[in-house]
């Protein structure tokens, strides 16, 4: 009796070999183990097959957004200069001649470009030099749109044509240049002197021949853009009349002799002007900034109302633009307000600070004061804070994070992130 109560005990220990036949729905751990893990060939397939579609289907969505800036120019730009290398030592680099403007500079893609009292410069990712072609010009200007760049003197006659690695054209207009510019396939615009006129605008097509002119007789046109392709563009002209100011904005389309619209603003003067899409325009005006979309018969105003305008930046990729509005006489207190091109308010960020220069990338706007940059979302937090060296007067946010800085000798880079523990950035200065 008890041997056989204790063989029973002893069938309740389960030993290694009896193990394998104790599984769920009756079926051996070791094949319902492999039954649960193991993938058809069909179904790997499948999944091969989705990922693929998902793959091409974002390069679609990426190329069609980026279609502007996909070009053969653009992509062996980046295949030679930020793949092959050509590598710099990094930044900060020193700039070429005694003075940049704070308008004569521009980033793509992290590569600078630069217009100085005596050349025009180019700089790869890393800082390496590229391009420096003399410039002839007692006051430069620099216009640029993706990898194309005009150069011309104020006031002068002469002018080129560079691409990020080369001189591409000279040349010389009749009259004195008042303002001009480029767009990312070479079309480019020059107004001059009128010749029996105000003014006079003339287009050259990539070839650099002219395909385009328009005399202005009743204003001078003091700002001018292109729209993506070069095919139109906007004039702002303004006279004094009755002692007041009255500024006249003209569409154009470049395969028309006579312009689209013609829009007249009343007691403000139109400071820059900048396509936002190829038929919306912004406006940076003394009182208020404008929106005009081409073929409507009103254009919309958001006004400054009792604020100053302290700086502002165009940001095309976003097609938004972004005002700085001092509520001090000193420029500080400055708020940070940024329209779509609708017109409409995006973001109005209340801040202590000034703006000696104005980014935007995305979702972040960037000031400077002091020789430190302030970074917020729209949401009107603040991201960072950074000392960017004394001496520095223009910033341009690369993303996110990055930051390239002009200052009266270098150009610096930074990251937002790294701490910055005092205003002042050592071995920065020669």
């Amino acid at each position: 009796m008890f041997k056989k109560a204790k063989a029973r005990y002893g069938e309740k220990k389960y030993k290694k070999s009896e193990r394998d036949v104790i599984s769920y729905e009756d079926m051996p751990l070791d094949d319902y183990e492999q039954e649960k893990t193991e993938i058809s060939p069909e179904a790997i397939k499948r999944i091969l097959i989705g990922v693929c579609i998902a793959i091409v289907a974002g390069l679609v969505v990426f190329a069609f957004s980026n279609r502007d800036k996909l070009t053969w120019d653009n992509i062996s730009t980046w295949w030679t200069y930020d793949v092959l290398g050509n590598a710099g030592n990094g930044f900060p680099v020193n700039i070429v001649g005694s003075e940049v403007a704070s308008s004569n500079i521009a980033v793509e893609q992290g590569r600078v470009a630069y217009a100085s009292d005596t050349s025009f410069v180019t700089l790869n990712s890393t800082g390496g030099e590229v391009a420096n072609i003399q410039l002839r010009y007692s006051k430069p200007v620099m216009k640029s749109s993706g990898n194309k760049y005009l150069t011309y003197g104020l006031g002068g006659t002469g002018f080129q044509i560079q691409s990020f690695d080369e001189k591409l054209y000279t040349g010389e207009e009749s009259e004195n240049i008042f303002t001009g510019d480029i767009a990312s396939n070479g079309v480019y615009c020059l107004v001059t002197e009128g010749n029996g006129y105000l003014s006079s605008l003339y287009v050259y097509n990539k070839s650099n021949n002219r395909i385009f002119k328009y005399s202005f007789s009743e204003y001078y046109i003091t700002s001018v853009a292109l729209n993506s392709d070069g095919s139109c563009g906007v004039a702002c002209g303004i006279i004094s009349e009755g002692g007041a100011v009255k500024t006249a904005v003209y569409l154009l389309d470049f395969s028309k002799e006579e312009p689209n619209s013609i829009y007249t603003i009343n007691g403000d003067s139109i400071i820059d002007c900048e396509y936002l899409g190829d038929n919306r325009v912004a406006l940076i005006g003394q009182s208020a900034s404008y929106i005009i979309k081409d073929g409507d018969e009103n254009y919309v105003t958001n006004s400054y109302e009792d604020r100053t305008l302290a700086n502002y930046c165009f940001n095309t990729d976003t097609q938004t633009y972004t005002v700085a509005l001092s509520r001090s006489g000193d420029g500080r207190s400055c708020a940070l307000l940024q329209y779509n091109s609708n017109g409409d308010n995006k973001c109005d960020i209340d801040t202590d600070y000034s703006a000696e220069s104005i980014s935007s990338y995305k979702g972040v706007i960037g000031i400077l004061d002091d020789n430190i940059v302030y970074s917020y979302n729209l949401d009107g937090k603040q991201r960072a804070s950074h000392s960017v060296g004394t001496g520095s007067k223009k910033i341009i946010l690369i993303n996110d994070n990055e930051v390239c800085v002009l200052s009266a000798n270098q150009i610096r880079q930074f990251n937002l992130n790294d701490i910055s523990t005092d205003d002042t950035v050592t071995g920065q200065e020669n």
